[in-house]
Order: C-alpha cells, then structure tokens, then sequence
C-alpha cells in the first residue's frame, strides 16, 4: 500500500491513530529499539554489543546438545556478563505500557516480540509470542512446556535438568532461542496465524534485517495490508511503510494511544477489554 502522505511526526502520530482505531486485526513486531530505550543495548548499528565486541558464535546450540552437563555447569559457575546484567536490571518503559493499554482498548490483537528481556509480560501484555524466547523463562527440549525461571528451581548436582513432567524425559534449557537452534514450530505456527488475520501491521523499533520476523511485515505488505512503522532510524521496511513516525517508542506510541484513545471515545466504539 503506498505511503499515506509526507508527514510531520505530529500528522503521522494522527494518521496512525486513524487507522488503527478502525481496524479489526493490528498485529505489532516490536524489536530491539524498544529494549535500547529501557537501557538494553542493542547488537547492532553505532556502539552495538557485535560492532564492539564482535559477533559470538553460530554455533550455541550445537555445543549446548553437545554436552548440556557442561553448559548448565558454565552457566552456573559464570557470572552474568554486561548484556545479562542489563536485561536482568531493566525495565519496561512508556512504549511497553503504551502497547499493553492498546491490547486492553481491543485495538492491538498480537504482539510479536524479538526480544528475550520479558519488558512486555511485565507490562501486562498478554496476546505474546516471543519469537527468539524469554531469557526470564525455561523450555523442555522434547515437549516444549515453558516455565518462568524462578519457578524452575535448578539442582547443581543434578545437571542437566530435565523435565519435571512424568510423560516426558527432556532435558531443560533456557527459553532463548541460541545461534543455531530452530524457533519451536509452535512459536512459528502461532506468527503465521496471527500475520494471516491482520488488517494492520506496525513495526516498533526493528532493524528489519533478522528472520524469519522480519518476513512477517513484509509478507503483510505483500498483501495490501497498511503497515505503521514506528522507528527514529529508517529500516528495510520504511519504503513497503503506509505510515512512519520518526520518533522511539517510549515517545510515539504513549501518544498514538492517547490519540486512539480519543477516537474510540468520540466514535463510542466498546471494544475495551476488562
């Protein structure tokens, strides 16, 4: 769908209001420029971890598979680098609550994520697949079943851990998803399906260049579906974008909400969830 109109951030933040109050089926990819605005740096781009440090290697899963009695040990015996220690000391920021409140007009129907910090699920959003995993989480290998991590309590003595279920004999690991390892099916299947049903796509704070998320946007765009893009920087998405506001998310969307807000009040339209 082509581009609305060039707008002045205050029009685009008008524009975007519009069209998501009258539609039916919005679906967001939020990236990591949301995780940069709660102190989370980022990989890429100026002062990322990987244009610093290098990028780790590609083969994490492969060496976790290979021996997990010796990753879980590692990761017990290794403090947390920088990057941990962020996302453990982080919190979710105006944009993360701004996306929660729109879930709860009944405007906003799926968030996909690509970060793995859990800013989201603390700011109540509930309709979340996080495509790369939870950091804060476990996954059993085999069945898939998912638990947040203080509530898998792991025995040093008795490593690797393995899951608790008696139908299932799979060793645990943390829900991130490592160089080298699939997304679960079930995590894929779930995006599929919610792509599919959208009338309105946005992008929060995503480069656009890691996949298979990136595709999804694309995939809507392919479609006609209008696709919102909220980003300071331009993406590989900003010419597919019907909409960009050129503002981060802790500024843009606390704004678009307050916007939506009013329309759906002005139009009495009772789509707010308890």
């Amino acid at each position: 769908m082509p581009r609305m109109r060039e707008a002045t951030n205050d029009e685009a933040i008008e524009d975007a209001a519009a069209l998501l109050a009258r539609s039916r089926h919005v679906v967001a990819l939020a990236g990591a420029g949301m995780s940069k605005e709660s102190g989370i740096p980022t990989f890429r781009g100026e002062g990322g971890l990987w244009t610093t440090n290098g990028e780790p290697p590609m083969n994490q899963y492969q060496t976790f598979a290979a021996d997990p009695k010796r990753w879980w040990q590692r990761r017990l015996e290794e403090p947390a680098g920088a990057f941990g220690q962020a996302l453990d000391a982080a919190q979710p920021n105006a944009g993360h609550y701004a996306l929660a409140e729109l879930e709860q007009l009944g405007v906003l129907a799926h968030l996909i994520s690509q970060n793995v910090d859990d800013l989201h699920r603390r700011a109540r959003q509930r309709s979340l697949t996080e495509i790369h995993g939870n950091r804060h989480w476990m996954r059993c290998m085999m069945c898939g079943r998912r638990w947040p991590r203080l509530e898998f309590p792991v025995d040093p003595e008795d490593l690797p851990p393995h899951c608790p279920h008696e139908d299932c004999i799979g060793i645990v690991k943390s829900d991130t998803v490592m160089f080298g390892e699939m997304i679960p099916p079930t995590t894929l299947r779930r995006c599929s399906e919610e792509v599919w049903k959208t009338d309105c796509f946005m992008t929060i704070g995503t480069s656009a260049v890691v996949y298979p998320a990136a595709q999804y946007p694309a995939d809507a765009a392919a479609r006609g579906i209008p696709l919102i893009e909220v980003n300071p920087e331009q993406t590989a998405l900003t010419d597919l974008a019907t909409i960009v506001v050129r503002l981060p998310s802790g500024e843009a969307l606390p704004r678009i909400v307050q916007a939506v807000r009013r329309r759906l009040e002005s139009a009495g339209d009772g789509r707010e969830r308890a």
